[in-house]
């Protein structure tokens, strides 16, 4: 009888190990499963954005390139018809690049996110993100938090308005001294600049939009 005891002390020892193994790897398919689920949803919500961003990062120094280039090279009397000409290609340029990266940040989501929120969150983080992600409050708070940044943004240059242009007006007048000393010319003013709330709204899809114009890049003296 003892000796049938202790061999059945034996192997529930023995089991156990494989018992908490198997309950560790139920909790981290469970885990991953979570994780999976919030890159989908960041990848439903951002993509797009995220997409904007990246050709726009690659439009911009294209656009002043050949801004740069139309001025220097082409007579002044046939630039209006050259930038025309060239914002066709640009936009070709842009829906083509558009399509490709968005094309990506759907197919990498996953792969990219997933390992990140695996070892960041712990399962319940991700179970109460997920869970507030997918609540009207948070599709409420995306709508209103654009509106809530327009706002903000406004009361800031509202209230900072008088002293960033006294900031601007004194270097334009220490850069005027600099161009003046360096070459005995009076420079031609510098452009007035303007502040203006960028739209935050999480309904535009970018961040501030994309330039889709060659215009003349002017060059600040």
């Amino acid at each position: 009888m003892l000796n049938k005891t202790l061999a059945a002390l034996t192997l529930a020892v023995c089991a156990l190990p494989f018992a908490a193994h198997a309950q560790d790897a139920k909790a981290d398919d469970a885990k991953k499963a979570l994780a999976v689920k919030l890159a989908q949803i960041q990848q439903k919500n951002d993509s797009v954005q995220l997409a904007h961003q990246l050709v726009n990062a690659v439009a911009q120094p294209v656009i002043a390139t050949w801004s740069q280039n139309i001025d220097q090279n082409v007579p002044a009397d046939k630039q209006k018809d050259v930038r025309e000409k060239l914002d066709v290609e640009l936009k070709k340029l842009l829906d083509a690049t558009g399509k490709t990266v968005e094309a990506q940040a759907a197919k990498t989501a996953e792969s990219a996110l997933v390992p990140v929120y695996v070892e960041k969150l712990s399962a319940d983080e991700l179970k109460t993100i997920v869970a507030y992600l997918e609540s009207p409050a948070s599709a409420k708070f995306q709508e209103a938090g654009g509106q809530a940044a327009n706002a903000w943004a406004a009361q800031i240059i509202k209230a900072t308005e008088s002293t960033v242009e006294g900031h601007l007006k004194k270097f334009d007048e220490a850069a005027a001294k600099i161009v003046k000393a360096a070459t005995g010319a009076k420079p031609a003013a510098a452009a007035k600049a303007e502040t203006k709330a960028a739209p935050a709204s999480a309904s535009d899809g970018a961040s501030g939009g994309i330039k889709t114009k060659v215009e003349r890049v002017e060059q600040k003296q």
